[in-house]
């Protein structure tokens, strides 16, 4: 999946090391349509169902069934508190031996930087409310709040930036 995604997002996927070790990482697409219109029309997503169906991904078939449920649901509400475009942070995540030095700011800096120089108005994200680090994170380098979603395992707060 990750290699998928690399390919696709192309400058919006970010790494930040340090003497070869991977201290963290951010993914920026500039169209979530786009990536799921590849992942269908290429037939990767119809590898990845068959993988975890053969047991390739190590997950229980109850694991998988509430997965994919999830997916559904965000799919659905995906497009709820959309004002330009589709850009999305999908992810980001810093080592816990790494945190506390900036890392997840210069990383989110350089996407929405990647973001800007493609033109991209507006970036969405999602959060979970208990992760108050990450929302301050957001909420300190110019993410708001625009609205609440959930899915089956809680809520969400959903945030945009405009790059």
């Amino acid at each position: 999946m990750w290699s998928f995604l690399q390919k696709t997002a192309g400058e919006g996927f970010l790494a930040a090391r340090e003497d070869g070790r991977l201290l963290g990482y951010a993914l920026f697409v500039p169209s979530l349509r786009a990536v799921q219109r590849r992942a269908f029309l290429s037939g990767t997503a119809f590898r990845w169902a068959l993988r975890a169906l053969t047991g390739q991904y190590d997950m229980q078939l109850r694991g998988l069934l509430r997965t994919f449920q999830n997916k559904v649901f965000f799919l659905f509400q995906g497009q709820r508190y959309r004002t330009r475009g589709d850009a999305q942070l999908l992810n980001v995540a810093v080592d816990p031996d790494a945190q506390g030095r900036g890392i997840a700011k210069q990383l989110l800096d350089a996407g929405m930087k990647a973001m800007r120089a493609l033109q991209i108005p507006e970036v969405r994200l999602e959060v979970r409310p208990w992760n108050t680090a990450a929302v301050a994170l957001y909420r300190n380098t110019g993410w708001r709040e625009v609205g609440r979603t959930r899915d089956l395992e809680g809520e969400w707060i959903v945030m945009v930036a405009n790059p």
